[in-house]
C-alpha cells in the first residue's frame, strides 16, 4: 500500500513515519507492506497524488491550503481515503468535503492507525463499506467488518473491533440499531447489545457467544431465530 504523510510540521511528519514503520514491520513476510512518502509543501505531493491509497494530513502554515489541495485532488478524480488530523486548524469545520475524507485529532498516536491503515487496504482491494459515527462529536468511518459487536453499558456506547480494540461512540443503542439495520449479519439481540453473526463462536440457549470470548444475553424465546441467522452468516463465508 502506497501512503504518503503531508504535514508541514517537521517533528510531527517524522513522528507519523516512525509509526507507520512499526506498522510495516508487523506485516513483515505479507504482501500488504507499507510504502511511506512524506511531505511538507504541497506542489511535490499533487505532481502524483493518485498513487496513494491512503494520505495523513495536517498542512497549517499557509491559509486554505487544505482546502487548495482537495480541490485539485477532486479535479483529478482522487477517491482513495484522506485522514485529516485537526491540530491548530479544526478540519471539521470545513464544508462541503469529499466522502472520502476521514477526521482524526493530533496528536499522532497508534491506537487508529489499524483501522485507517484498513481503509487503505481496502483501496487497493476493492470498495470498502463504513459505518458512519461519531466519537467526541467528531464524525468517524469505521470498516462494517472490523464490527464485532456494540454494548451500551452506563448510558455509553462502545464499538468493540476484531483488531481487540474498542470505540466509544455518541450515538445510543437505538440510534446504532439503526444504522446497523440495512446489513443483515447484524441484530439487536437485548436492550443494550447488539451482534455482528459473522463473529458469533456459539447460540447458546440464553447467551450468544462471540469471538472475543464476551458473552451477550438473549431471550430464550429467540434462540432459535438466532442459531439459524448465525447458520446463514456461516454459509456466506
Amino acid at each position: 500500500m502506497h501512503i504518503a504523510i503531508c504535514d508541514d510540521n517537521v517533528a510531527d511528519r517524522k513522528h507519523l513515519e516512525r509509526l507507520l514503520s512499526r506498522e510495516s514491520d508487523k506485516r513483515a513476510g505479507t504482501p500488504n507492506i507499507l510504502y511511506v512518502d512524506s511531505y511538507g509543501e504541497k506542489m511535490h505531493f499533487l505532481a502524483n497524488p493518485l498513487k496513494y491509497n491512503l494520505i495523513f494530513m495536517d498542512m497549517s502554515t499557509e491559509p486554505g491550503i487544505v482546502e487548495f489541495i482537495i480541490e485539485h485532488l477532486n479535479a483529478m478524480g482522487y477517491h482513495a481515503p484522506l485522514v485529516l488530523y485537526s491540530d491548530k486548524i479544526d478540519y471539521t469545520q470545513i464544508p462541503n468535503l469529499p466522502d472520502y475524507v476521514v477526521h482524526a485529532q493530533k496528536p499522532y498516536i497508534p491506537d487508529p492507525l489499524p483501522g485507517f491503515l484498513a481503509l487503505g487496504d481496502a483501496n487497493v482491494t476493492g470498495h470498502v463499506v463504513t459505518v458512519s459515527v461519531h466519537k467526541d462529536s467528531v464524525l468517524t468511518h469505521i470498516p462494517k467488518y472490523m464490527i464485532m459487536y456494540a454494548v451500551e453499558e452506563n448510558d455509553a456506547c462502545r464499538l468493540h473491533l476484531t483488531d481487540g480494540t474498542s470505540v466509544a461512540v455518541d450515538e445510543r443503542i437505538d440510534e446504532l440499531r439503526q444504522l446497523f439495520e440495512p446489513y443483515e449479519e447484524f441484530a439487536r439481540v437485548n436492550r443494550s447489545s447488539i451482534a455482528n453473526f459473522k463473529y458469533v463462536s456459539a447460540v447458546m440457549p440464553i447467551t450468544l457467544v462471540m469471538q472475543d470470548s464476551r458473552e451477550l444475553k438473549i431471550p430464550f424465546l429467540r434462540y432459535r431465530e438466532y442459531k439459524w441467522l448465525k447458520q446463514e452468516m456461516d454459509e456466506l463465508d
